[in-house]
């Protein structure tokens, strides 16, 4: 979100003890502030506001009518709203057009004055009780002078604030609401690596739905390292311990766990097989304290991820050169110029294999002759699928065939394909028959693009899991740079149903060549391309790496006369 630099400043020289802060009525005798403050009457700080240079930072617990009216005409730069107000919202997102709100309901515990304003730690939190809850896991007294501003609810402007330079080096834990999820935590979440802020309240993503997807996408964002976490204040702080351990490794000697804390670990490990079972999940790990079993077993399902992760850093992720040359471009320009709102399987192919994406050698046929002599061209065994842009489940009504090993096998397969959809589809066009290569069995994977409405690109990625279980869509925001992708593939691959996962999943740097390829895909094609579908995308090896069996491309439609 924009912010004014000069509100910036203002928290900034508040934090230096430069710049006062002026406490309205009760302010100074309530639980809802604690630091420093002078005092005001109500129609003393009214005036106060309205003179030039007047206070930049404000606390309040009520806006009677005179200091209302005052804030309206000269909003400081940040009002903190302590009060439970019901009207507290509707005010406080008037005033937010022009400067920082927080609350109504806030908590604050402003730390004593700060050289230069650099805050070591900001404690966020969600709600009164979950605030609390850190300060006691941290063992902060809020009655005692500290350098950790503590506050809630987590405001949406504080991306903007921890975005300055002089907030490098804070450390952030805590969660937030969905709600104040926004792109600018993006933006932050890339460059910035010491914090655990836990988003609460982010739904599933829904990809027929790119509205709703910006604040998933920065939720994942911030979860980068770690994949979701349970927003505990214990499990917050043990992850946030232990990322500081996986940067700055130093020789300790670790304690043996007690039979107790075992035996809670292994209950764990039944009670949540989904993490019990993924590798490295077998037993603590020997160089984190077992303080707190049940919280230590979700930090190190965290911890597992991050350490994974972090493992790509400085890796070489090859860039696609199709994807940077133009050559790319321009075929793709020219079958999307030529090709309706919804592409087909081959005309989407044709477009991806232009940006160096692998996909099935195939042909389309339009008679049983023609389809075996593709098939033999391509090599045994073949796949046959019905192509019809009227078709959306082609399997249900008998319009694909597998493993088909013989040219007799193909001109049967192709006369009973156009038999199937004579029945039970009469209605749908059948532009022809594909015949296309049969890809052997492997890690199959979901992948593609959506344009939200601001034209903003995301990438997404998961892989599949079977009938029943709910699979983990990983997502970014465009453009991919060689560490996005490569950060978007392993948190991919770490998103499979755990039977599949093996202690050596396909490398992600594979992967991440075909999600910079479908970065630069929808980022060269200007904002044509609406929806971008692989799926499924098989891990097959062998020096080609990820062949995309399906595909779907939906662009805008073509403008009269273009």
């Amino acid at each position: 979100m924009d912010v004014d630099r000069s509100v910036v400043d203002a928290v900034f020289r508040a934090l230096t003890g430069e710049a006062p802060i002026a406490l309205g009525p009760g302010v100074a005798e309530a639980d809802h502030w604690r630091g420093p403050g002078v005092a005001y009457r109500e129609r003393e700080l009214a005036q106060a506001l309205r003179k030039p240079g007047g206070p930049a930072i404000v606390v309040v617990e009520h806006l009677g009518p005179t200091l209302l009216r005052a804030v309206r005409e000269a909003p400081p730069a940040l009002l903190v709203w302590t009060g439970d107000d019901a009207s507290g919202g509707e005010i406080g997102d008037e005033l937010a057009q022009r400067g920082w709100v927080l609350g109504p309901g806030a908590r604050v515990t402003w730390p004593a004055p700060i050289p230069g304003g650099r805050c070591p730690r900001v404690l966020v939190a969600h709600g009164a009780e979950e605030l609390e809850g850190l300060r006691r896991t941290l063992r902060l007294d809020r009655d005692a002078p500290s350098d950790t501003l503590a506050l809630c609810p987590t405001p949406p402007w504080l991306a903007a604030l921890l975005l300055d330079e002089r907030w490098a080096t804070t450390q952030v834990l805590g969660t937030l609401a969905a709600a104040s999820l926004h792109a600018g935590w993006v933006a932050w979440a890339r460059t910035h690596e010491r914090h655990v802020l836990v988003p609460v309240g982010v739904g599933e993503p829904d990809l027929e739905r790119p509205a709703t997807l910006a604040p998933i996408v920065a939720a994942q964002a911030l979860e980068r390292w770690t994949g979701p976490v349970f927003p505990s204040p214990r499990v917050i702080t043990a992850i946030a311990a232990g990322l500081e351990r996986l940067r700055r490794p130093a020789p300790r000697a670790p304690a043996a766990p007690s039979p107790a804390a075992l035996a809670v670990w292994d209950q764990a490990r039944r009670a949540l097989p989904w993490l019990g079972d993924a590798p490295g999940m077998e037993a603590p790990n020997p160089d984190d304290p077992l303080e707190a079993p049940t919280s230590s077993f979700l930090a190190q399902a965290a911890l597992l991820r991050a350490r994974a992760r972090m493992a790509l850093r400085g890796r070489d992720i090859p860039v696609p050169t199709a994807a940077i040359e133009g050559e790319g471009l321009q075929r793709a320009l020219e079958v999307l110029r030529a090709a309706g709102e919804r592409l087909s399987d081959q005309e989407s192919k044709v477009v991806l294999r232009g940006f160096g994406v692998e996909v099935t050698r195939q042909a389309v046929s339009n008679s049983a002759s023609g389809a075996s002599g593709f098939a033999e061209r391509i090599g045994f065994p073949v796949v046959l699928k019905a192509l019809s842009p009227d078709l959306r489940r082609r399997a249900e009504v008998g319009g694909i065939l597998l493993n088909l090993e013989t040219a007799a096998a193909v001109r049967r397969g192709y006369a009973t394909i156009v038999d199937n959809i004579e029945r039970q589809a009469p209605t749908a066009h059948l532009d022809g028959v594909l015949v296309a290569e049969m890809i052997p069995e492997g890690l199959d994977l979901r992948c593609g693009g959506r344009r939200l409405p601001d034209g903003s690109v995301v990438l997404y990625g998961r892989v599949e899991a079977p009938t029943g279980l709910r699979p983990e869509v990983s997502l970014a925001l465009g453009p991919l740079d060689p560490q996005n992708a490569a950060e978007l593939a392993q948190a991919v691959l770490q998103g499979a149903w755990v039977p599949t996962r093996r202690r050596d999943d396909p490398d992600p740097r594979a992967l991440a060549q075909l999600f910079l390829a479908l970065s630069a895909l929808l980022e060269q094609t200007d904002d044509r391309i609406l929806a971008l579908d692989l799926g499924p995308v098989r891990w097959v090896g062998s020096g080609r790496g990820y062949v995309t069996l399906d595909a779907a491309i939906v662009q805008r439609p073509h403008l009269q006369g273009l």
